[in-house]
């Protein structure tokens, strides 16, 4: 059952204003369901943002949908300014699990409310061989995104052990040469099922890793500006090739240290050929996959 919905809401609960992208959603999700299991009295009102209902609607920690009245209480879930980001209890989720009052480490568990099912008219439509590979090449930010000249290869030698390739992302995303597009199809839930069927995923750091991950798929992790051992997890295979700008692990061109109030997120690595995610090689990911599979 989804959440009331109002356009201003006047309760005893405080309210969480969402930001960042899905995957951020799906770590929000899964602390507040850990909070909520808690002590079950523990709920929250949620601030309208269309997008992020997709990824909440239904949560049970979430009473109502809407906006909130003036001086309600806001519980923050910018996780990547409460503390310095970093390996283990650094790791956003143990961040923003602590700023929910819970005792850290914990396990970080992910969860979407809304029931998983498949899309009987996609995933029919889709001809599934005995190995499938889902490939999420892109992201919200041109950093973290390996060109499209060095996956076609990655592609081309999967395909030829047999392996059929499914491209997700969003519709106006580069397409994968040779790749079966099902760009801009799905919704988050959508994708999540649809990452379910598959044997293996090879992602860059986006919404797809943390799906992988709430879906317990094999996946290799395909790494640039942001760092495994702060964003990634451990049953996850990940290339994480030398930043040629000298950054370390708790360092990130585009972490709150040297974003610049977000300003440097949406821009290309000025590096250029020397980009970081672009120094991972079709043998690294292809043996990789050997690995894994």
């Amino acid at each position: 059952m989804s959440q009331k919905t109002s356009e201003k809401i006047e309760n005893i609960y405080p309210w969480i204003n969402p930001v960042g992208g899905y995957g951020d959603m799906l770590i929000v999700s899964g602390v507040l369901k850990r909070v909520f299991d808690k002590d079950p009295s523990r709920k929250y009102n949620l601030v309208r943002r269309t997008s992020y209902y997709k990824i909440l609607n239904g949560h049970p920690a979430i009473v109502e949908y809407g906006y909130p009245p003036k001086g309600a209480e806001i519980q923050s879930v910018n996780y990547w300014h409460m503390e310095k980001l970093g390996p283990g209890i650094r790791r956003p989720y143990q961040v923003l699990s602590r700023a929910f009052g819970l005792e850290t480490p914990v396990d970080e568990g992910l969860f979407i409310p809304d029931e998983i099912e498949d899309d009987p008219i996609l995933h029919n439509f889709i001809p599934w061989k005995k190995k499938n590979v889902l490939i999420a090449p892109t992201s919200d930010s041109p950093r973290k995104i390996m060109k499209s000249s060095l996956w076609e290869p990655i592609v081309q030698h999967l395909q030829s052990d047999g392996m059929f390739i499914i491209q997700v992302g969003r519709l106006n995303d580069p397409l994968i040469r040779n790749a079966y597009s099902v760009r801009g199809l799905t919704t988050p839930q959508e994708l999540v099922a649809l990452v379910r069927k598959c044997d293996l995923v090879i992602t860059s750091d986006n919404f797809i890793l943390h799906a992988a991950h709430l879906a317990g798929v094999k996946t290799v992790a395909l790494w640039g500006p942001t760092h495994h051992l702060v964003y990634g997890y451990p049953e996850q295979f990940h290339i994480q090739p030398s930043r040629p700008c000298g950054l370390g692990i708790d360092e990130e061109c585009i972490g709150p240290s040297r974003n610049d109030g977000g300003k440097l997120y949406a821009t290309p690595c000025p590096l250029k050929e020397i980009h970081c995610i672009d120094q991972i090689t079709e043998e690294e990911v292809y043996n990789a996959v050997q690995k894994v599979l």
